[in-house]
């Protein structure tokens, strides 16, 4: 068996167990097998109102994410995830019998735009905040950007502008007027 390095090895039995990785390692091996969900890698994410995003990790698992209820999921309970769990079907039907491994959550930051948001509200001090939910690929630009703007201290470096940190209106109230928005927006995404 010839190794791709130039290395030889010799013995009586060989298993390949490559699976996507098979690449070239035997000839036309990897045309007799085919990923078929984002076989590129790209990560993806959609134009509903509530968010989704996904993307092929490392491994090579599906990874999906959207917004959940306004509390906190409880674990083992179903009804706080069938939302997610129910559109992989629907996006991915290969897919769809296959069990979630495993299930996380976390908070996201939404600015009043929907916009990221960059602040300066004293000298030296720059705020970078609001991703709604898209911060990996954002902010390793982002990171970038503030890291050149530091270096020379010139806000062409900026993607945004700063701006003037604006609070919601009657913040106080959110958890109610934001769970009204979500139950509508889940609503008009329905048909997406």
């Amino acid at each position: 068996m010839h190794i791709q390095q130039g290395v030889t090895v010799t013995a009586e039995r060989v298993v390949l167990c490559t699976n996507g990785y098979t690449d070239d390692l035997w000839p036309q091996m990897h045309r007799s097998i085919s990923r078929s969900i984002m076989p590129k890698g790209h990560v993806s994410s959609d134009a509903r109102n509530l968010l989704l995003c996904y993307r092929i990790d490392h491994t090579g698992r599906l990874l999906m994410g959207g917004r959940g209820t306004f509390r906190e999921p409880v674990p083992g309970q179903a009804g706080d995830w069938s939302h997610l769990e129910n559109v992989v079907g629907k996006l991915f039907p290969q897919a769809a019998a296959i069990p979630i491994a495993y299930r996380w959550c976390g908070h996201v930051a939404i600015t009043r735009d929907y916009l990221p948001h960059l602040h300066e509200p004293a000298p030296g001090l720059l705020i970078d905040i609001g991703c709604q939910g898209r911060g990996v690929g954002l902010q390793t630009r982002m990171g970038q950007a503030l890291a050149a703007y530091i270096h020379s201290g010139d806000k062409a470096e900026l993607p945004v502008a700063p701006s003037v940190i604006k609070p919601f209106p009657l913040y106080g109230l959110r958890r109610f007027y934001v769970s009204a928005v979500i139950g509508w927006y889940r609503f008009t995404d329905r048909g997406v």
